[in-house]
This record gives C-alpha cells, structure tokens and sequence, in this order.
C-alpha cells in the first residue's frame, strides 16, 4: 500500500467526525432548501395572492406561511454566509495545527509518509468535501430564490451581500480560501487556539477586501437622468456611485436640499451648475460576470495561499 494511500486514510480516521458532521449539515441545510422551494414557496405565494387581492381593511390572509418562509429563508441565507467561517474555525484549529502541536505530524514523517505527501493529503479530503458540499447548497439556494421571482413580493434583491454570495459560486471559492488559510496559520503557528482566532480574522479580513474590490472587476455602467426622474438604477444592482451632473460633464456629490419640493431642489442644484443625476453601478445582467471573476480572484488567493504552505512546511522540515 502506498504512503498516500496510507495518509489519505489516516486523514480521514482523524477527521472523520468533522467530515460527517460537514456531511450532516450539507444533507439539513439541502433539505430544507428544498422545502423552502417547493411546498412552503406554494403556500407564502398563496398568502402574497390573497393580500394582493384584497380591497378592504379586513381580509384572510395567510400571513403565518409568509412569515416562516421569510424566516427560513433569512435562516438558510445567514448560515450559508456564514460557512467560510465555520470553515476557517475547523481548517486553523485542527487542519494542521493541532497535528503538529501534538506530535502525530512528526510521528507520521517517520512512518514513511513525507511532509509533502501528509500535507497534501490533509488538504485533498477537505477541499473535495468542501467544494462538493458547497456547491450543492448554492445551486439548491439559487434555485429557491429564483423559484420566488414574481411570485413572493418580499424577494431579496440579487445584489444584497447575503444573497449575492450565497446564490453563486463565489462562496464556494471563500470557503476554499479560508481552508487554504487555516492551513497555512496552523503551519506558521502550530497552536490550536491561536490558530483558529487568527484564521477566522484573516478570513473575515479577506472577504471583507474581496468584496470591496469585486464592483471593479468588471466594466460598470452609468446611467445619466433628469433632476425629475430621480436617479437611474439606484437599488437595482451593485452600486458604485451616485451623484450629479453639471454642465462641463464632471460628477459631483449632490448638494444637500431638504425641500420637500422637487422644484426648489432642481433650482438649487442648477444653481451649483447640475443638469441631472447620474448612478453608476452593475444592472442583473453582470451578476455571472461578477461571480465569476470574483471566484477566479478568490481561487487565485487559494492557490498562492496553498503553495506559500508547502514553501513554509519545506522550510520547517528542512
């Protein structure tokens, strides 16, 4: 038997209560989604029909399936945005730092099996689990909040923080990083609990810059509008800017006006030179362009995340 074979095993001896647990939760979290989709999206579209419906002040609506398929929905979104972190608590506590504080690591180089080999056969199990998992509940969570369109009145918008990583492959791509990441804290510092509270830090530091940095990973476009019609594509889609326009073509912040009036505003915005607003942001039709050049950043980070932990486990064996 080889020593990878023998090392994916023992990976999995060791890990294995994680992984069912991980396998537990996928199954749940599955499950629930499609309960979400089909007979609990039937009966709150049935209540949002009646309350459509109704002209007068007292009708029967079924206000109580509305609420539980809101509730579920905010309860399956929140803990799909939240598993990066779960993932990095596990990946920085255990992946590779509780192994080497404890002395199986070393007891493993011993019996044959190579750094290298150990390291990789600590990642190739997670990452396998990971991705499948991960990627089974955004498709079936995509699938829930597509099957709501005209149909729930209370639909989240495409471009929320939550929903947006939650529906697309991009979260996926968060959870690899942060096992990347928790392999690599657990390496340069082979101590459980420091390893784990630094590990969900940089995870929480490095979602928060990707999603700072992912409206420009892709053209935005602006759209130009009269003072009347108010801003053009404001909450619709990612937004960049808004602003106002003058008469030479530049964009400025829009003067303060707390008229109630439109008119009195128009007058004092041409005063400062304005001819109309402008808003530039990501309409829906840049949601899969976003997605995915968000993914291959964040796939990007992963792979040199990975390889700085080979360079550093090089290092430390000699």
């Amino acid at each position: 038997m080889s020593s990878l074979s023998v090392s994916a095993r023992w990976t999995f001896r060791l890990h294995r209560w994680a992984l069912f647990t991980w396998a537990a939760l996928v199954v749940l979290g599955a499950g629930l989604l499609v309960w979400l989709a089909g007979p609990l999206m039937d009966q709150a579209a049935r209540g949002w029909q009646q309350l459509r419906a109704c002209q007068e002040s007292m009708c029967t609506v079924d206000s109580a399936a509305m609420g539980r398929y809101s509730s579920l929905y905010d309860l399956l979104t929140d803990g799909m945005f939240l598993m990066p972190f779960l993932v990095a608590a596990w990946a920085g506590a255990t992946l590779t730092a509780r192994e080497l504080e404890s002395g199986t690591a070393l007891l493993a180089w011993t019996q044959g099996v190579t750094p290298v080999r150990w390291l990789a056969s600590r990642l190739a199990l997670p990452t396998l689990a990971v991705t499948a998992g991960g990627g089974v509940l955004v498709a079936l969570h995509r699938y829930a909040w597509s099957a709501s369109e005209d149909r729930v009145d209370t639909r989240a918008g495409w471009w929320l923080l939550r929903t947006f990583y939650a529906n697309g492959p991009a979260l996926v791509a968060v959870c690899l990083a942060a096992l990347a990441l928790g392999a690599l804290t657990g390496l340069l510092l082979p101590r459980t609990l420091p390893a784990l509270g630094i590990t969900v830090g940089a995870t929480a530091l490095l979602f928060a810059a990707v999603h700072w940095v992912m409206p420009y990973l892709w053209p935005s476009v602006t759209e130009v509008s009269r003072f009347q019609d108010g801003y053009r594509g404001l909450y619709t889609g990612v937004e960049i800017s808004h602003g106002m326009m003058t008469r030479s073509g530049a964009r400025v912040p829009t003067p303060e006006c707390d008229a109630r009036s439109m008119d009195v505003c128009r007058r004092i915005y041409e005063q400062h030179d304005g001819t109309g607003f402008y808003t530039t942001f990501h309409p829906a039709s840049h949601y899969w362009p976003l997605q995915l050049t968000t993914t291959t950043l964040l796939l990007l980070v992963t792979a040199l995340l990975t390889a700085a932990s080979f360079v550093v486990l090089r290092r430390r064996t000699g």
